[in-house]
């Protein structure tokens, strides 16, 4: 099966996440290993291990913090992807925001120990505090096509937050939804200057709790510190092609080291990332015969799908297309939190 691999970013490591990484671990020899060194890692750092987080008795704003958050999701991505069978042929790879770090490890544009030191590192960043914040908006209705209405919104909303001399802007391009951010009174802004709206459940617009302004120049300082505690990792072409979030695709016969940590500590921390042309280039050049979502959770399942149908692939015009689909033998979008699914993948 010819498959691209999505990784997940900020955010995918939830409530009901919680033991997820002892869980597999505990099913699979593969998975214990990239566990074992993840902590090994950490205690490096002089940080918790996962093991002790993942353990724990209830879900806490520790493990929402930045310097926990993103060491759990890596993990969790890492140990998926060892389980995978050699049936199960890698065409491509890709992530959204944080989960451009474990692409790089996942695309061996860096080994998983790198990958991981600078997953785990660009996290524990925001220790020192959130800058700014995010806002998110929809811009589909709820069949998951494009509503021109919720868009004109967004960027109306966005001229006037500029015009008032505010600094907001773009965050993450991702399928279905907007993610806009700036500073405090930006946030603020947006949130009063977005018309309320609902898509499925959930009301809109809300902010991203923790989240700073992220892929905005609101972040110089930190690609700073990341140029600084990162620029000597040993990048190198990636094993296999490797999409970042303006849809450049990084070859292995002719990406460069040095493009890839320049894009990866400066220009992504810096810019907006744009999930979704990153996806529509991958399906174009590379047309996997599915996408495959690793742990943990799925929460990139909805903005993939909107892409997907945004890109009538596969004959996908709607949620109910979609949905049909994710229900037959072959779904096109294979999250490996679901069991069901998992067992297409995993080595037997």
């Amino acid at each position: 099966m010819r498959v691209a691999v999505i990784c997940a970013g900020r955010g995918s490591y939830g409530r009901t996440e919680l033991g997820s990484l002892r869980k597999l671990a505990g099913e699979d020899a593969r998975a214990a290993a990239v566990l074992d060194l993840a902590d090994d890692l950490r205690v490096e750092a002089g940080r918790t291990p996962l093991s002790e987080l993942d353990a724990a008795e209830r879900f806490s704003a520790v493990h929402l913090a930045g310097e926990n958050a993103a060491g759990l999701i890596a993990a969790a991505t890492f140990m998926d992807v060892a389980t995978l069978s050699e049936q199960v042929d890698v065409v491509a790879v890709a992530g959204n925001s944080m989960g451009f770090y474990t692409a790089l490890g996942v695309s061996g544009a860096l080994d998983i120990a790198d990958s991981f030191r600078l997953a785990d590192g660009m996290g524990a960043m925001q220790r020192n505090g959130v800058v700014g914040g995010q806002v998110i908006y929809p811009l589909v209705n709820d069949e998951w096509q494009q509503d021109p209405l919720r868009c004109a919104a967004v960027e109306q909303a966005l001229q006037t937050v500029r015009a008032e001399g505010l600094r907001a802007d773009w965050s993450i391009r991702l399928g279905g939804q907007s993610v806009l951010a700036g500073e405090d009174a930006a946030v603020k802004r947006l949130l009063a200057l977005l018309p309320p709206c609902k898509l499925g459940s959930r009301d809109y617009p809300f902010q991203l709790l923790g989240h700073s302004a992220f892929h905005t120049a609101m972040m110089e300082s930190t690609s700073a510190q990341a140029q600084e505690s990162f620029g000597a990792l040993p990048f190198r072409a990636p094993r296999i092609p490797l999409l970042d979030g303006r849809g450049v695709v990084f070859s292995p016969l002719s990406a460069a080291p040095a493009s890839l940590s320049a894009y990866t500590l400066r220009h992504q921390v810096l810019c907006a990332y744009d999930f979704t042309a990153s996806i529509r280039v991958l399906l174009r050049e590379f047309a996997p015969q599915a996408l495959v979502l690793p742990g943990p959770g799925e929460s990139l399942g909805g903005a993939l799908a909107q892409i997907l149908i945004a890109e009538g692939w596969q004959g996908l015009h709607s949620r109910e297309d979609f949905v049909k689909r994710q229900q037959s033998a072959e779904p096109v979008l294979i999250s490996m939190a679901r069991q069901e699914q998992r067992a297409l993948l995993i080595a037997r």
